[in-house]
């Protein structure tokens, strides 16, 4: 008896649209210029300790695009769990605050909490797949929940924030 393969056709799921929260997308024109991001340490691979946001960084840095031409300009601040909370933003600048698990993570939550505390704009996206384990009163901590950190995903949210206004 003659086994023959045959190819397998595998379809991508349809991606989750991203979750808004309350009035944000009415008040995404302010963090569509000058931004600071700042960057919550969550590995999504521990052994190769790539970073959950590597992939929206890769989409960032597109050569010729018009989104990375804009969003290379904008300081970047990389926090983990070892950083003080209340870490100091000197910035007149909205705030983009992007990590993993956020509600989830109390070191996360704090960061969020002084951020939000001393910066007039800020907006906290969530970028883990799946927010299922997050307890029910927690949900709809950040404000965008994009549901994954692929690349077309990190493609999406770079083409919601350089969207013109």
């Amino acid at each position: 008896m003659t086994l023959v393969a045959e190819p397998v056709v595998r379809e991508r799921a349809a991606a989750r649209p991203f979750r808004f929260g309350p009035g944000v997308l009415g008040r995404l024109s302010a963090f569509r210029g000058r931004c600071t991001v700042v960057r919550l340490a969550s590995a999504s691979n521990e052994r190769l300790r790539v970073p959950r946001w590597y992939t929206l960084a890769e989409a960032w840095a597109e050569p010729g695009t018009a989104a990375a031409a804009q969003w290379s300009r904008n300081p970047v601040i990389d926090v983990d769990p070892s950083d003080a909370p209340d870490l100091v933003l000197a910035t007149g600048t909205p705030v983009v605050v992007i990590g993993a698990d956020i509600a989830t993570a109390p070191w996360q939550r704090a960061v969020v909490e002084a951020v939000r505390a001393s910066c007039a704009r800020v907006l906290v996206v969530e970028v883990a797949a799946s927010p299922a384990s997050v307890p029910m009163h927690l949900h709809g901590y950040a404000d965008i929940e994009t549901f994954g950190h692929d690349r077309d995903r990190g493609a999406q949210l770079l083409a919601l924030l350089s969207a013109p206004s």
